[in-house]
């Protein structure tokens, strides 16, 4: 058998989207920029490389591409990346056809918050994989190729490297990222990086190389990066360095972000927008105070609901597209819903747009269900006791108000109440939609969906 000498990364895909399922949400690409960053680090050590996304496809059409290109089988392990638990039947198909494929093949499974809850739950689903490797993987990464390789948990910084997103298959289609910080650590109930302290932002001269590089990746053309952070926390000097490191380096990118509602300033903000940031996606979730506690969001409900309304006319002002989520808690009540519809109606000319969902508990047994008890005492109930066993997923009925399918119909509902189709293809089409799919695509498959199904106002 012909083997290659490229390492191969694979970024599991889903076999349906993660909320609802039509041709929408179908059509969107998330580039997986930590899988990437791995693959970078080994480019850069002179290791060839090759990544490929499975996005909605089949796992035997993505196994079928890396057949015909060439790349598999090869002499080293196969890299697959599973970001998250809907994307674990597809990744279990995957690991079953490739060993099938290539039985000496050896399949290293990464993916941080699907490996590190607990290996063994995992191993036990993919019993094809040779090793697991918890954690982040930049400092281990060269060792995963050897025979000896090191699966201690290292501190893992952000690389000061623009990602080569030419190692991507058909990278063309994906808006690019750059990675702008690494943790949070504001300890919300529900978050994974609750207790992973924030990392200082990348420096400035740093992102502008980044964006630089990036730029000349696709050929000068027009690109929208997302800075990727968990929490983008800049100042006003940060902000003002950036839009002088950019304009000297001949550069005019326009670019997307995500913080939280109360810690960015306006002032920051008027900076930030001078330095090409269009639209910025605001973690809300909640403007009632008794939610806002129960999420541990702030112990300070209305100065986090003060500085929320301050934030959002700082964006409308300076011409920034604020998409704020909201997320339905448990304990959730008719009332405590009604105090975050009054907060965004007020609010209304200041947001571009919203996603709304209610929270589900990620993990196998052992993480979820310590969420899963904390949201009884609120009043939620689990809907399946087995899902956290079988898929890691565990869906909730939120309180005597809201049982799960209730409160799906009441996050569409407040979706549809901010949220037209142009709205949503502006938010969209910035950051999570092919580079060259257009409007009139976009309006062909809203005729081809289920209108039921859809986050947003059709007429």
């Amino acid at each position: 058998m012909k083997r290659s000498n490229t390492v191969v990364f694979v970024s599991a895909g889903m076999l349906s989207p993660k909320k609802r399922d039509h041709m929408l949400a179908r059509r969107q690409l998330y580039l997986n920029y930590g899988a990437l960053s791995l693959a970078t680090t080994l480019d850069i050590m002179g290791t060839s490389t090759f990544m490929v996304h499975g996005e909605h496809r089949e796992p035997a059409e993505v196994l079928r591409g890396l057949l015909e290109e060439g790349v598999f089988p090869s002499n080293f392990p196969i890299m697959l990346s599973i970001p998250s638990f809907y994307a674990l039947p597809w990744a279990q198909i995957f690991c079953r056809l490739v060993r099938r494929s290539d039985p000496g093949v050896k399949i290293i499974v990464g993916g941080r918050w699907v490996v590190g809850p607990d290996p063994d739950w995992l191993h036990a689903k993919l019993p094809e994989a040779d090793l697991l490797v918890p954690g982040l993987a930049e400092p281990r990464i060269a060792s995963l190729l050897t025979e000896a390789p090191d699966l201690r948990i290292l501190s893992a910084p952000k690389p000061d490297v623009a990602l080569n997103h030419t190692l991507v298959s058909g990278f063309e289609r994906y808006q690019p990222s750059v990675e702008a910080s690494r943790g949070c650590g504001m300890g919300c109930a529900f978050c994974e990086e609750r207790d992973i302290p924030l990392e200082k932002l990348g420096a400035v001269n740093h992102m502008a190389n980044a964006l630089a590089a990036v730029s000349d990746q696709y050929g000068g053309g027009e690109i929208r990066p997302y800075f990727q952070s968990s929490m983008f926390v800049p100042n006003v000097k940060w902000g003002t360095g950036l839009a002088k490191a950019l304009k000297a380096r001949g550069l005019n990118i326009s670019w997307r972000t995500e913080s939280r509602v109360d810690v960015l300033t306006p002032e920051t903000i008027a900076c930030l927008a001078e330095a090409g940031m269009k639209v910025l996606d605001l973690g809300l979730e909640t403007a009632s105070p008794t939610q806002i506690l129960n999420m541990r969001k702030s112990k300070d409900p209305e100065r986090y609901i003060r500085r929320a309304s301050v934030l959002l006319e700082a964006c409308r002002d300076n011409g920034i597209s604020a998409k704020v989520n909201v997320l339905l808690y448990a304990g959730e009540t008719a009332a405590t819903l009604e105090e975050t519809r009054s907060f965004l109606d007020n609010h209304k000319d200041s947001i571009a747009g919203v996603s709304v969902g209610p929270v589900v508990a990620y993990g196998p047994p052992i993480a979820a269900n310590v969420l899963l008890r904390e949201w009884s005492e609120l009043g939620a109930e689990v809907v399946d006791s087995a899902s956290a066993h079988e898929s890691g997923i565990s869906a909730i009925h939120l309180s005597h108000d809201f049982d799960a399918g209730s409160a799906e119909a009441a996050s569409l509902e407040l979706s549809r109440r901010y949220m037209d189709k142009d709205a949503y293809f502006k938010l969209k089409s910035f950051s999570y939609y092919s580079r060259d799919y257009t409007r009139a695509d976009f309006d062909c498959d809203v005729a081809a969906s289920d209108v039921s199904k859809l986050p947003f106002r059709v007429s």
